[in-house]
């Protein structure tokens, strides 16, 4: 945690910790930084902020992630709602039958 830029009225929204968070990934021989902004209402310590954020981005990135780039979500045409969330349910449960068959990445199981 870190004390907040001097324009920020943390009394105004009774904020009680302003966090940052920088995550440094290498993907082949790129490197990449992201830094992310976090308000609360809590006072808690750092180590508890991050398990929480740490929580948070990994259902993002076991789920969303996954069904957005992998099974490309994303790019579904359906018009009718239905239908498209009648996908998003068919490809949960395709990306849970993977895991269940022990595959650790889902690129992989759909080769097979």
């Amino acid at each position: 945690m870190f004390d907040p830029p001097a324009y920020f009225c943390l009394d105004c929204w009774d904020i009680k910790s302003f966090i940052k968070v920088v995550r440094q990934v290498k993907r082949g021989n790129a490197n990449y930084t992201n830094i992310a902004y976090y308000i609360s209402s809590l006072s808690e310590t750092a180590k508890v902020f991050a398990d929480k954020i740490k929580g948070h981005w990994a259902i993002e990135n076991k789920l969303y992630w996954i069904k957005d780039v992998i099974l490309q979500e994303d790019h579904c045409s359906f018009n009718d709602t239905q239908a498209t969330t009648n996908f998003s349910i068919l490809n949960t449960v395709a990306l849970n039958l993977f895991r269940i068959l022990g595959f650790d990445s889902i690129t992989q199981g759909k080769r097979i």
